[in-house]
C-alpha cells in the first residue's frame, strides 16, 4: 500500500456507514501539490514505510497483538511489517480485522469521551473559543462508530484512509492529554526552526503524547515574517479557511522523540460545508508541517507543564448523567479535569502602556531605526538558569563572579514569544527577518 492521489480534490467527507456521522476529511493527491509540500515537504519518499512502522507498534501497545496470539494463533511481530501494513489477517478461524479489532481496545473509552462531550457542551461551529475540556469532542471525532466495525475488504474502501484512521485514533487513545493556551497556540505553530543541538534534546513525557488548541490559520504555518505580520493584524478570523489544531507524537522507550513519522490534527470544511478534522501523517523536516512538529516536540520537552486538575468527587455513581452534569460545569471540568488534561504553565505578559512619542524601546539601541518589525517566536538554547533553594531563593550568582554551571545555574532552553521589535516606531511596510532555513546555519 503506497501513498496515492486517492482521488482528485481537496477534501471530501469519509464514506458514511447507516448513521455514522462524518469524523473528519480526507486530503486527496497527496503525492503532490501543496499539501504534500506542507505535510511531507519535497523529499522523495515512499512515505508509507513510516506508518507501518507506528501501526506494528500501535497494535501491540493497545493490546490487540496479544488478543491475536492468544485467540488467533497469529504471531503479529512476525508479520513482514517491512512489506506492508496488514490491516486483515488469517487466523485460525478465518480472517481477523487488525484495523477495526485494534480500535475496538478503546471504544469504552471512545464511548465515554462522546458522551461527556455532549453533556459539556456542543463544540463551536469554526472550532473558535475551545476550552481543555472540549479535548474529548475533538477526540473522539476523531472516529466514528464504523471504525469499530469488521470489514470485508472486498472492493470501494479507502484502505489508505482506514489505516491512518485506525492508526491514529488508537494512538491517540494512548496518548497522554496536553493543552495549549490560546495566546500561545500561534507562536508554537510558527515557531521558528530548533537548532540542530535542541532536536538532540528533545524528550517526550510519554510514549504517545496528543497535544490540542484553539485553531491557527494552517496559512500562518507556511508564512514568512511578513505573511505572518499579516495574518496577525487580520485578528483570529477563522472562515473557511484550514486549520490546525494540534498534534500527535510518538517517543521511543527511552524518552526520545521519534521522527519516525508525526501527525498534525488538521481542520477544514468537508464538501458540504462543515467543518471536520483528523489527524494527518507529517514527516519531521524544515518544510512547514515538518518545523510546526518540532515546534510541539520542543514545547513537550523544554516548556513546563502543569498536572492536570483534580477531578470533583465523582460519589458512587461515577458515570451517572447527574455526575458528568456536575464536573462539566465545574472549574475543574473546564480545565480538562474529566480527561486528565495537562495545561502548558503560561502566564501572559503584562500590559505594558503604549510608549511616549519618541521613546526609545526594546532592541536596536545604537542604531538610527526607522520602522519596528515583528521578531517571531524562537527556542534559545544554552540560557543561564540560575538554581534555587526550597524558598524559590537564588542560591549563588548566574552570572557574576562565583558562578558555577550546575551549582549556581544551569543551562537551558529557552521559549522566547512573539516580539514586537521597537514598537515605538511604525512598523516595516515588508518584515523579512525570518527565513526558513537548515538547522544550525544560524
Amino acid at each position: 500500500m503506497s501513498v496515492q492521489a486517492l482521488v482528485d480534490g481537496a477534501f471530501a467527507p469519509p464514506p458514511a456507514r447507516g448513521g455514522d456521522r462524518a469524523g473528519g476529511f480526507i486530503l486527496r493527491g497527496l503525492e503532490d501539490g501543496r499539501w504534500k509540500r506542507f505535510l511531507l515537504g519535497d523529499g522523495p519518499g515512499p512515505w508509507d514505510k513510516p506508518l507501518g512502522v507506528l501501526w506494528q507498534r500501535v497494535v501491540a501497545e493497545c493490546g490487540f497483538a496479544g488478543t491475536l496470539a492468544s485467540a488467533h494463533g497469529v504471531a503479529w511481530e512476525q508479520l513482514p511489517h517491512e512489506t506492508t501494513m496488514p490491516l486483515a489477517v488469517n487466523g485460525e478461524h478465518g480472517v481477523v480485522d487488525v484495523a477495526a479489532g485494534a480500535c475496538r481496545t478503546q471504544e469504552k473509552e471512545w464511548k465515554r469521551e462522546a458522551r461527556y462531550a455532549g453533556i459539556h457542551r456542543p463544540l463551536p461551529e469554526d472550532l473558535d473559543g475551545l476550552v481543555p475540556a472540549d479535548f474529548g469532542a475533538l477526540r473522539s471525532g476523531l472516529l466514528v462508530p464504523g471504525d469499530f466495525r469488521d470489514s470485508g475488504y472486498r472492493g470501494g474502501e479507502d484502505l489508505f484512509q482506514r489505516l491512518v484512521r485506525s492508526l491514529t485514533g488508537t494512538a491517540a487513545y494512548l496518548a497522554a492529554a496536553h493543552w495549549i493556551p490560546a495566546p500561545q497556540a500561534w507562536d508554537v505553530v510558527t515557531t521558528a526552526p530548533l537548532e540542530t543541538e535542541l532536536r538532540k534534546k528533545l524528550r517526550l513525557p510519554a510514549p504517545w503524547t496528543l497535544v490540542m488548541h484553539d485553531p491557527v490559520p494552517l496559512a500562518a504555518a507556511e508564512a514568512d515574517d511578513a505573511e505572518l505580520t499579516e495574518l496577525i493584524d487580520a485578528g483570529r478570523c477563522i472562515g473557511d479557511h484550514p486549520t490546525v489544531l494540534g498534534a500527535l507524537l510518538a517517543a521511543h522507550p527511552d524518552g526520545r522523540l521519534d521522527t519516525t513519522s508525526g501527525f498534525l490534527l488538521l481542520s477544514a470544511l468537508d464538501c458540504t460545508g462543515r467543518r471536520g478534522w483528523m489527524l494527518q501523517h507529517a514527516a519531521f523536516g524544515d518544510h512547514a508541517g515538518g518545523r510546526a512538529l518540532y515546534g510541539y516536540a520542543a514545547q513537550l520537552a523544554f516548556a513546563r507543564w502543569a498536572p492536570p486538575p483534580a477531578l470533583p468527587d465523582p460519589g458512587g455513581r461515577p458515570d451517572a448523567r447527574s455526575t458528568l452534569t456536575r464536573i462539566a460545569r465545574s472549574e475543574s471540568g473546564r480545565d480538562g479535569a474529566w480527561h486528565h488534561v495537562r495545561l502548558l504553565d503560561f502566564t501572559p505578559p503584562p500590559q505594558a502602556p503604549p510608549p511616549a512619542p519618541g521613546e526609545r524601546t526594546g532592541t536596536g539601541a545604537g542604531k538610527r531605526l526607522t520602522a519596528g518589525t515583528w521578531r517571531r517566536a524562537y527556542w534559545k538554547p544554552g540560557t543561564r538558569i540560575g538554581i534555587r533553594d526550597e524558598h524559590d531563593r537564588l542560591i549563588g550568582p548566574v552570572y557574576k563572579d562565583g558562578a558555577v554551571e550546575n551549582e549556581t545555574f544551569t543551562r537551558e532552553p529557552v521559549f522566547i514569544p512573539r516580539t514586537r521589535i521597537r514598537p515605538d516606531l511604525p512598523l516595516a511596510p515588508t518584515t523579512n527577518i525570518y527565513r526558513p532555513r537548515t538547522p544550525g546555519t544560524g
